[in-house]
């Protein structure tokens, strides 16, 4: 793609990185006569709503996506040749902080490099029905006034807005030092307000505060109907709980679980000051994650005042799964929401207190993102993250973007990296963009080699690893850090993405490049073995252990990753499952993992051939498993298994819902954009029926199966044109093998 020559100039006023108010810059020009065409590229840093003669360009928000900004910045483009009229036009720019100008200390977001106060530019290049062309471009004839209503805004704490100032004094921009991200066209989907709800209650508290409650847990904002004297200050405050007393908690001044991280004040708080006119406020420039909101002196309101918005990336919803288990679709419905909540410029791990780009919870998730939502352009602009912080480091931090913070390996969280360009191979056929991101894939898998090797090739104990294990007891308080260290998990996660690496190289025709990899991944495989693995007790167990909470020194997650990653010889892989089966047993059918090792359980024991205790850790409904979710009200995924848990909109630990598609509906072994798949349904798993259907490049894929009342299954399949599957039904001691193209098939599994 060729770069686009910019004419116009950053632009800014006179504004230091303290200041938190919003600026607002206007442009007016005359348009001669009939427009044929016109476009707009704009990019304002941290975020920018852009009007033109008063009205919005479409309906996203929160432009542009989050970026390393210190690489790359994003612009995005709209037309708007129908909102232009001959004669006088006006472009109005308002201009947010977000992360380009953050003050949070915690991630270091006020030291990033790149940070600089809010800046813009702009190109409206306008093309006639005569042929002539004119371009409007940002300079410094552009004017600015900084005394517009939002008086001060952040994407944690919220902003406020001043109805009063209506008077706005203006002078001439000035150009800025541009950042030193180079400017590329937002791909990925923007954010929108994707769903909107009522409130399921509103009620008045004692103190005369408002509390709404949403109908489930949601990330965004409301817009409310406001009708208050000149000068009340309407204070509105989000969260995901309700305090002993019934009013919404805050964090932040030191209150609350982490409010040290924000002295200065409450996070997720918005005002709003009355002009003594009605008003419909909602916020610009920051978003919450809520299931209630506290309205204080907002004067007589109903729910009618109230509407609730679901604000994400405009990503496609492409599969369904539903099956004779009313709790398994309440967690699909769960998972899916949690994922949804967290799409926010990259996907989040919380967004409530740190609503950053962790690469942990995305790694955990990966594939069920990859199988509910269309995520070739989402997740490749969050790989280019990666790389960008990669090029900046030379490592991939646990959190993308980064500000120069927690930049040391960790590869249980960082080889998403591999993994999400191996996916999107898989999923999407992109097999352009892997191929260019390919030599630095390859650095990193280098890098990886050589940190091991100097090592004798296992990991240490230092590093993030199975985090948020279960405490063992519901009533303790959480201890995310893993009692058994990070050997295990580190190690095997490498050869995990030396695996992936290896089959990336063959894919795109690098076949020099396999041979180290695979020399790498069989000396892990050695030590590995001959460090962890008990043959005596047929376990696999760290050389380290810290008592926390109850947790047994059995692991499930040291036992899981080796049975999931093929690090078990043959010779003990039976013995190596019964022995994780037993603990499962022995624990009540519970898992006992935290988010490195709970997206296996289910795909390990069905592959093991335990799909009746798959389905029982799957529907189980006491502490901890994802049933105890649902029992406990909750719609969304925690953060932990523990009613303690911090975040209750978290999708790390859900990640069941992978297996609902590649084992309980069966399609999986997913590659070149679905035109090579398996469907191999868990059929005796011990539901009624199962359906699921995707949809990917080449059409629908889908699978149903019903287990009829005389013993006998029925299945029906359909494979789109242009797709190759392998077929295995296995039911009533009776098994089917057969490979199918696009069509409709069905079979009967008879007693």
């Amino acid at each position: 793609m060729n770069e686009y020559a910019w004419q116009g100039r950053w632009i800014g006023g006179d504004m230091t990185v303290e200041d938190r108010f919003a600026p607002i810059f206007k442009k007016e020009f005359e348009v001669a006569t009939e427009i044929k065409k016109a476009e707009i590229r704009i990019c304002g840093l941290g975020l920018f709503e852009l009007k033109i003669n008063g009205s919005l360009p479409d309906d996203s928000v929160l432009n542009p996506a989050h970026t390393q900004y210190s690489r790359t910045v994003l612009y995005r483009e709209f037309d708007i040749a129908n909102l232009l009229c001959i004669g006088k036009n006006e472009l109005n720019v308002e201009l947010g902080n977000s992360f380009f100008n953050d003050m949070t200390y915690v991630w270091n977001w006020n030291n990033a490099s790149w940070r600089a106060a809010p800046k813009l530019i702009a190109d409206l290049c306008i093309e006639y029905t005569n042929g002539k062309t004119q371009t409007v471009k940002t300079d410094e004839t552009w004017l600015v006034t900084l005394d517009g209503p939002i008086t001060a805004n952040s994407i944690y704490l919220g902003e406020t807005y001043d109805a009063r100032r209506t008077e706005f004094t203006w002078c001439n921009a000035k150009e800025v030092e541009s950042p030193k991200g180079v400017l590329k066209p937002q791909e990925m989907p923007p954010i929108r307000r994707i769903a909107e709800f009522k409130p399921k209650e509103i009620r008045r508290a004692a103190n005369g505060s408002y509390i709404v409650t949403a109908p489930e847990m949601i990330t965004g904002w409301a817009k409310i109907a406001l009708n208050t004297p000149e000068g009340t200050q309407t204070v509105i405050t989000y969260n995901e709980r309700l305090t002993d007393d019934g009013y919404v908690r805050k964090i932040g001044k030191m209150e609350g679980r982490d409010g040290n991280w924000w002295p200065e004040g409450y996070i997720q708080q918005d005002s709003f000051i009355s002009s003594g006119k009605p008003f419909v406020f909602e916020p610009k420039f920051s978003y919450k994650g809520f299931r209630y909101i506290q309205i204080d002196n907002g004067g007589d309101l109903c729910a009618d005042d109230i509407t609730l918005y679901r604000v994400a990336n405009d990503v496609e919803i492409i599969s369904d799964f539903s099956c004779s288990n009313e709790l398994v679709n309440k967690l699909h419905a769960l998972m899916r929401r949690t994922m949804l909540n967290n799409f926010q410029s990259k996907p989040t791990d919380t967004p409530v207190w740190e609503k950053n780009g962790w690469l942990g919870d995305a790694n955990c998730a990966l594939h069920s993102m990859m199988l509910n939502f269309d995520m070739g352009s989402y997740m490749a602009s969050f790989v280019d993250i990666m790389d960008d912080c990669f090029r900046e480091y030379g490592s991939v931090p646990v959190i993308v973007p980064s500000a120069d913070w927690s930049t040391e390996n960790s590869p249980v969280w960082n080889t998403i990296f591999v993994f999400a360009a191996e996916a999107l191979l898989d999923y999407c056929d992109k097999k352009d963009y892997v191929s260019r991101l390919y030599p630095d894939l390859k650095a990193f898998a280098e890098k990886d080699i050589e940190a091991l090797a100097a090592q004798d090739w296992v990991w240490g104990v230092s590093g993030l690893a199975d985090w948020l294990a279960p405490i063992g007891d519901e009533g303790m308080d959480i201890d995310p850090n893993a009692s058994e260290g990070a050997e295990i998990c580190g190690t095997a996660f490498i050869y995990a993405m030396l695996k992936s690496v290896s089959r990336i190289a063959e894919k795109l025709g690098k076949s020099s490049d396999i041979k180290a990899y695979e020399a790498a991944a069989e000396k892990i495989y050695c030590a590995f073995n001959q460090k962890f693995f008990n043959a005596d007790l047929s376990i696999y167990e760290t050389t380290f252990w810290s008592q926390r909470g109850l947790r047994t020194k059995y692991r499930q997650t040291s036992n899981l990753l080796p049975l999931a990653f093929g690090l078990v010889p043959e010779e003990h892989k039976k013995a190596v499952a019964e022995n994780l089966v037993n603990d499962i047993i022995c624990k009540g059918y519970h898992l006992d993992a935290g988010c490195t090792g709970t997206r296996f359980v289910l795909p390990v024991l069905f592959d093991c051939g335990y799909s009746d205790v798959a389905y029982k850790v799957l529907t189980q409904t006491t502490y901890p498993s994802w049933g105890y979710w649902i029992e406990s009200g909750a719609d969304s995924a925690w953060e932990s298994w523990e009613p303690a848990t911090r975040s209750e909109n978290h999708y790390f630990l859900g990640t069941f819902d992978e297996a609902l598609y590649t084992h309980i509906a069966g399609i999986r072994n997913i590659c070149e954009g679905y035109r090579k798949f398996s469907i191999c349904p868990a059929l005796e798993c011990g539901l009624g029926f199962a359906k699921a259907c995707i949809k990917s490049p080449l059409g629908a894929v889908k699978c149903e199966w019903k287990r009829l009342e005389n013993g006998a299954f029925t299945v029906e399949v359909e494979i789109p044109d242009g797709a190759t599957a392998d077929i295995c039904l296995v039911a009533n001691a009776k098994t089917i093998k057969t490979v199918c193209t696009g069509g409709k098939y069905f079979w009967e599994l008879a007693i």
